[in-house]
């Protein structure tokens, strides 16, 4: 059994931009976009231990109104963060189940790899520690999310074959990006055999209100399309991809990406050749690379 088979259509709720009032994430708002995904037949919620506030509006909003069985939700165990010893970033595993109150997790990533951050899974024993939860049923599948190159994620996932899925930046601006090189870690994804959950699909918004003359491009491609919604069938369309992350901070969003997203199917030919030409306008500009 393939570890996304229990996920209910592509588009998933990244809860990592929730709406906020005076500083704080207002659950009140929270709860109609919870609804309105479980409602339109989506299941999959990604939170994490280093998104602030988010672990405690997803038990408010998601786990304390819902049985167990109708969301499958993914956290994320970051030990660069604020970690000194092997407790603390052990300790983040129950900071995220007494957080979210949710009895286990579908599934667990090891967060952000990359760089210089990538070896703190190592120096605190964050492979074994997750195995051992899966072993006792805490931690259904185990993932990895990385900002790395592609030689970076295939040095990790030798190193670490008991992954079983990965989360990658992955949007049209950067397909060929040095530094995030989607189309190639998609490539070395799918060498290991590894599904892929996106993030970034519209590049922390920007693919959502793209400059004026790629807005020119898809327009006349497809009139009327929302250009968020060419970001997001970009990365549903590729192999290998299971789930499309949107952090999505209003309900207006929610029901603009469920519209995208239900009952998706991949990308024309004549779509395809729109995001090449839609690439070759973005090339024109000096975009700094992140985030």
């Amino acid at each position: 059994m393939g570890c996304f088979d229990d996920v209910t259509g592509k588009l998933g709720f990244g809860l990592m931009r929730l709406p906020k009032t005076e500083g704080a994430i207002d659950v009140d708002q929270v709860i109609p976009m919870v609804d309105a995904f479980l409602a339109a037949g989506f299941n999959y919620f990604d939170t994490a231990w280093a998104y602030v506030g988010s672990e405690e509006a997803t038990r408010k909003a998601l786990v304390e109104r819902y049985p167990r069985d109708r969301f499958l939700l993914a956290t994320k165990a970051a030990p660069w963060n604020q970690c000194e010893t092997k407790e603390d970033a052990h300790r983040q595993f129950e900071d995220s189940l007494e957080r979210t109150q949710a009895g286990y997790f579908d599934y667990y990533l090891m967060h952000n790899l990359g760089s210089v951050r990538t070896q703190a899974f190592d120096r605190f024993g964050m492979w074994e520690f997750a195995q051992q939860k899966r072993e006792a049923g805490l931690i259904r599948h185990l993932g990895l999310s990385i900002h790395d190159d592609a030689q970076a994620l295939d040095t990790v996932l030798k190193a670490h074959p008991e992954v079983e899925f990965v989360q990658l930046q992955v949007n049209y601006l950067d397909w060929e990006n040095p530094v995030h090189q989607s189309r190639a870690c998609l490539e070395v994804a799918e060498a290991h055999g590894k599904p892929v959950v996106v993030m970034e699909p519209l590049r922390g918004g920007l693919l959502a209100d793209p400059p004026a003359s790629v807005k020119q491009v898809l327009e006349e491609a497809h009139p009327g399309m929302p250009f968020a919604a060419w970001g997001l069938r970009f990365a549903a369309s590729q192999p290998g991809v299971k789930v499309v992350l949107s952090g999505m901070g209003s309900l207006s969003q929610m029901e603009e990406n469920i519209q995208v997203m239900a009952g998706f199917t991949k990308m024309t030919a004549a779509q395809e050749q729109a995001i090449q030409h839609a690439q070759e306008e973005f090339a024109k500009f000096d975009l700094i690379p992140c985030t």
